[in-house]
């Protein structure tokens, strides 16, 4: 009878070994959850540079190699430049416009934002990443300031005619069709330093907007410019001691 028990507990343990292999699986889904510092910086014309925080939560895609991680996250960031020339954001208008788009000369911009993003992970290998992400939308923060509008068609005196400008309050990223207000685009790897921390490199696309306080013919209150820069930051990983954990059973 003994003899017996042992041969049936045998047979239950090899046929509750597979669902026991699936349910590890399910168990170590690739995770991602990391709080980054960073800065940015670019030139052409002049020099223009941000400085931002974000925290991100992705999820791996697949229950075998999971390559691909995605989900979402929220950035904080300041941008600074100077004697910048703003262009009519309305594509509409600019194409009935003769003269083609107007410019807003902007002498100095700051703009502070909150956008929420969606990101992109692609595992390399053992400590090695590269990350895409772009916002979603969010709100902007900033003082206002003095833009001097010039038409190719009224020709005003250098600098151009004053107006009142403030960074356009809300963001939406729109891919096919007009965006509104600042939004960030970034691509970057991610290396592992240690256990906890990662260094990032790569570069972002940051469009910035801003709106006057009276409408102009044939130009409206949006003005934008977009900015080219090269970004470096130090993540540290939230979840770093579930992270080692997982790192013996690569699937």
């Amino acid at each position: 009878m003994m003899l017996k028990r042992l041969l049936l507990l045998s047979l239950c343990s090899f046929f509750l070994l597979p669902a026991f292999g699936q349910n590890m699986r399910k168990k170590l889904k690739k995770r991602t959850a990391e709080a980054c510092v960073y800065g940015n910086v670019g030139y052409y014309g002049n020099a223009h540079w941000s400085l931002g925080a974000n925290i991100h939560y992705l999820h791996g895609i697949g229950r075998k190699k999971q390559t691909f991680s995605v989900g979402m996250g929220i950035r904080a960031n300041m941008f600074n430049t100077k004697r910048r020339e703003y262009t009519t954001s309305s594509r509409v208008m600019t194409a009935l416009n003769p003269g083609g788009a107007d410019t807003l000369y902007m002498p100095k911009v700051q703009t502070n934002t909150l956008n929420g993003y969606i990101a992109l992970k692609i595992h390399i290998k053992q400590g090695v990443d590269v990350f895409f992400s772009t916002d979603i939308g969010g709100i902007n923060f900033g003082d206002s300031k003095d833009g001097y509008f010039q038409s190719y068609e009224t020709e005003p005196l250098p600098p151009g005619i004053l107006y009142k400008s403030e960074p356009y309050a809300f963001n939406l990223h729109m891919p096919w069709t007009e965006s509104y207000g600042t939004i960030m685009s970034e691509a970057y790897g991610s290396f592992r330093i240690n256990d906890v921390l990662y260094w990032r490199l790569g570069f972002n696309y940051l469009r910035n907007e801003y709106k006057i306080d009276r409408n102009i013919p044939m130009n409206g209150k949006r003005f934008y410019q977009n900015h080219w820069m090269v970004m470096s930051g130090l993540c540290f990983d939230i979840r770093w001691h579930r992270t080692i954990a997982q790192s013996d059973y690569q699937l």
